[in-house]
């Protein structure tokens, strides 16, 4: 159930752009990280570019990125978070053009008491799910 946060400089993507890199991206996780599909949530938005700075200047060349992606904690190893940061940046630059070097893709790992979806938190999920 993982949560995809894209933010990028400049003009907002096209809609047919917007949607084939969110495809892209939940096939990634998928493939990479074994997230399910049905429950990726991917959000995508643009800032101006005098809105985001590198190194305390605004972006004036090529744009600038982030991606933030939530997943449980201890459900991935670090051989497969490497693996997902490197192919999704190489995925940023394909959609998005090329990158300022300080772009970049974040795992945030969170303890399942602590997130879910459909109003129940991962842990009880896991309970469930060993009860039947």
């Amino acid at each position: 159930m993982p949560v995809i946060k894209i933010q990028h400089s400049g003009e907002p993507l096209s809609n047919d752009t917007c949607s084939m890199l969110q495809r892209q991206v939940t096939g990634l996780i998928n493939r990479v990280l074994g997230k399910a599909v049905p429950v990726t949530a991917v959000l995508i938005s643009s800032l101006p570019n005098q809105h985001w700075s590198v190194g305390g200047d605004a972006i004036t060349y090529h744009r600038s990125a982030l991606m933030e992606i939530y997943i449980t904690s201890d459900t991935n190893s670090e051989d497969e978070k490497r693996l997902m940061i490197s192919e999704a940046y190489s995925l940023l630059e394909a959609s998005l053009g090329p990158l300022v070097e300080a772009s970049y893709v974040v795992i945030q790992e969170l303890a399942p008491t602590d997130w879910g979806y459909g109003g129940v938190t991962q842990d009880e999920r896991r309970h469930i799910t060993a009860q039947t």
